[in-house]
């Protein structure tokens, strides 16, 4: 039985996205064939479902190049009630399908969404509620995943400790990693910033971790910061008044990058780090690319490249960083006397030692992010249109 679900026009052509629905299905099988279209000949005529059995449907996108277009086959409703609301929802171009479900003491609810036209993956995000048991106390906690914008960020939720006081709550978000072309990196950096524009390659550093009070905004000081290659960290620096070199490179504007072995939100917030899980830092200042080991102390040092953005109000660094870290956080510190730190601004509320605090890498392979220069800035190369075989799902359900 096919039920039209939405007909909508964009950009001058006409789509539906309709609804197959396949009768009864036993979860069994069902998940068997999660992610491909289940045909018609495992329709079952009407009645009700037997036990272990739920309904089996399919949503399908009708556009003129494609006549039909698998997006979701799905076996989502164990009580077969005739009456469920389905769990997707077309919506501005969007198309999101939701999970909810339970894993002992944790309820966990699911969005994903596609973008219909071009057709490509849009976000998704989850959030999970843990319940203490004998108690009402809940931890909630979050993580968020944009596509397009390559853009995130996770919440962990306060943790109680052995000895101590609890472990606060954590946001932080995701740091951006991408490819580029290999020329972009042999040179081509040094003619284009990481700029402010929309649709930007770049982590902001928008969080204020010293100086609050005295900070001004982007006018004052800006940084912004991208990972490249898997191992080239290229930083955008903007300040109003540039200081150093002086006898103490702390008092100087300076980069401090910090690295962490083991993946940032893997690692509790209570007790000392493990000997594993110690971070460590180093400071670049930004008048002379000088490299100072900070803290760790780190065994290795970082190869420092530095020029003046074209418009020559921004200092850009190109940094090779050591392997096999899990965690980063870039932060400028910013001296407008020359005489002591007056403000940081980060790309995560990072605490001096603490690897829980540093941004986690990207949740989906760098592969999929591409940029490029445009305008003058590297800027994201939209995905391109999704393309998989026939008979495949788009959005296949996940566990």
């Amino acid at each position: 039985m096919v039920f039209a679900f939405l007909s909508f026009r964009l950009q001058g052509q006409t789509m539906r996205v309709k609804r197959l629905s396949l009768g009864w299905m036993s979860l069994e099988e069902g998940a068997a064939q999660a992610g491909h279209a289940f045909g018609t000949g495992r329709r079952e005529a009407g009645g009700r479902a037997a036990p272990g059995q739920c309904k089996a449907q399919e949503w399908w996108l009708e556009r003129a190049s494609r006549p039909a277009q698998l997006l979701l086959s799905v076996c989502d409703s164990p009580r077969g009630d005739a009456g469920d609301e389905p769990p997707v929802e077309v919506l501005d171009n969007l198309f999101t399908y939701t999970q909810e479900g339970d894993r002992r003491d944790v309820h966990w609810i699911r969005h994903r969404r596609l973008r219909l036209s071009p057709l490509r993956m849009a976000s998704q995000d989850e959030q999970t509620v843990r319940r203490s048991t004998g108690s009402d106390e809940r931890a909630e906690e979050e993580t968020t995943w944009n596509f397009e914008t390559r853009s995130g960020h996770a919440v962990r939720a306060p943790a109680a400790c052995a000895s101590g006081p609890a472990s606060p709550e954590r946001e932080v978000p995701y740091f951006l990693e991408a490819r580029v072309d290999p020329a972009f990196l042999e040179g081509g950096w040094k003619q284009a910033g990481l700029g402010t524009k929309d649709g930007g390659c770049h982590l902001a550093g928008g969080v204020v971790t010293l100086g609050a009070n005295a900070y001004k905004g982007p006018g004052d000081a800006s940084l912004e910061a991208v990972l490249l290659q898997d191992d080239t960290l290229l930083l955008e620096v903007r300040d109003d008044v540039w200081t150093g070199p002086s006898d103490t490179w702390l008092n100087d504007d300076h980069v401090e990058v910090w690295l962490s072995p083991q993946p940032p939100l893997t690692i509790s917030s209570c007790g000392k780090p493990t000997a594993a899980q110690k971070p460590v830092q180093w400071g670049i200042r930004l008048s002379d690319g000088r490299v100072f080991p900070g803290f760790g102390p780190p065994k290795q040092t970082l190869q420092v490249e530095s020029a003046w953005a074209p418009d020559r109000r921004a200092r850009l660094l190109k940094v090779k960083l050591p392997p096999d870290f899990e965690g980063i956080t870039a932060v400028y510190s910013d001296s407008d006397t020359g005489k002591k730190q007056e403000k940081m601004i980060a790309t995560s509320r990072v605490k001096f030692g603490r690897p829980e605090t540093l941004n986690p890498l990207s949740p989906t392979s760098p592969d999929d992010a591409r940029c490029a220069v445009k305008d003058g800035q590297l800027s994201l190369v939209p995905a391109p249109e999704l393309q998989l075989p026939p008979g495949q799902a788009v959005l296949p359900p996940e566990p």
